[in-house]
């Protein structure tokens, strides 16, 4: 999860023009701040915030954004963390809380270190970045209760990134005795798949899709010798949001066409997709693509 958490940190501090930002999921009351963007010092990586105290700890009880044009001057909420606003040079601070299932679950933090806020538009733009980081700690949420229910690995391993351990095929033929058109036809297939994957509302349901996906990407790859399941590890790691992404771009859909097929803002699609193509090493969507099914995220 803290993986999802510096993405979103990420995305918010681009999209707001916050001179700092920053987060932290929350937990018995307490959220720990770790991750950071635009920082000068990392005076606020490590604290650890009450929901009783601070601006962001008000957020997170009220359930609603929070705002302090003044931070240090305010008197509307307790000032606990000056030193470590002061620390950043903070002089406006503004605190969106991250609801799942109207549960307070994260907190995302944006600073000025002047007198003016980012714009107009700084609180809408939060709202969506919230939106999105709340389907993705509620798909991590419904995978960690299906890893445990079934008594196989720790949640944690699961949920730090899917796609770490995958099949890797001795080639990909990419259905060589295929027409054409019906190899497209079955990538259409896949990505509509991933779509539904990430939809799904039970762990349960989520884990027959993906059963489903798997025996689609294995009629791409070689067959393995007899007996043999050996499982390596690929030297480039996405995560499923960026599979997700180039499955939809590898079929011609805008950025903006993939945020509506997937329930997210196309700011954040834009994140997950310049993402995918730094880790893949490639300097276009259509390089990303090809390189992405050479490595078998693909069909």
């Amino acid at each position: 999860m803290q993986r999802i958490l510096r993405e979103a940190v990420d995305v918010f501090a681009r999209e707001t023009r916050f001179d700092v930002a920053f987060g932290g999921l929350e937990r018995a009351g307490v959220t720990m701040l770790t991750a950071i963007s635009g920082a000068a010092n990392n005076a606020n990586e490590g604290v650890l915030v009450r929901t009783d105290q601070g601006l962001g700890g008000r957020a997170l009880r009220e359930r609603r954004p929070r705002i302090a044009a003044n931070y240090v001057a305010s008197r509307q909420i307790t000032h606990e963390y000056d030193a470590h606003i002061r620390g950043e040079r903070i002089v406006g601070l503004f605190a969106m809380p991250v609801l799942v299932d109207g549960e307070a679950r994260a907190v995302l933090y944006g600073g000025t270190r002047g007198s003016m806020m980012p714009g107009t538009n700084f609180a809408r733009i939060a709202a969506g970045v919230a939106r999105d980081l709340s389907r993705e700690l509620s798909i991590e949420d419904e995978v960690a209760r299906r890893v445990e229910a079934r008594g196989g690995a720790r949640a944690s391993d699961w949920t730090s990134d899917r796609s770490q351990l995958l099949p890797l095929p001795q080639h990909l033929p990419h259905f060589p005795h295929l027409p054409p058109a019906t190899v497209e036809t079955l990538r259409t297939v896949h990505a509509g798949l991933r779509g539904a994957i990430a939809e799904a509302p039970t762990p349960r349901l989520r884990e027959r899709l993906l059963d489903v996906e798997r025996q689609l990407t294995g009629l791409s790859a070689a067959p393995l010798a007899p007996g043999h399941h050996a499982r390596v590890r690929v030297p480039v790691q996405l995560s499923p949001r960026e599979i997700d992404t180039l499955t939809q771009v590898a079929l011609g859909a805008t950025n903006a066409e993939i945020g509506e097929m997937l329930g997210l803002t196309e700011n954040t699609i834009k994140s997950y997709l310049n993402a995918a193509m730094t880790k893949l090493d490639a300097s276009t969507r259509h390089a990303a693509v090809s390189r992405a099914r050479s490595l078998g995220f693909l069909v």
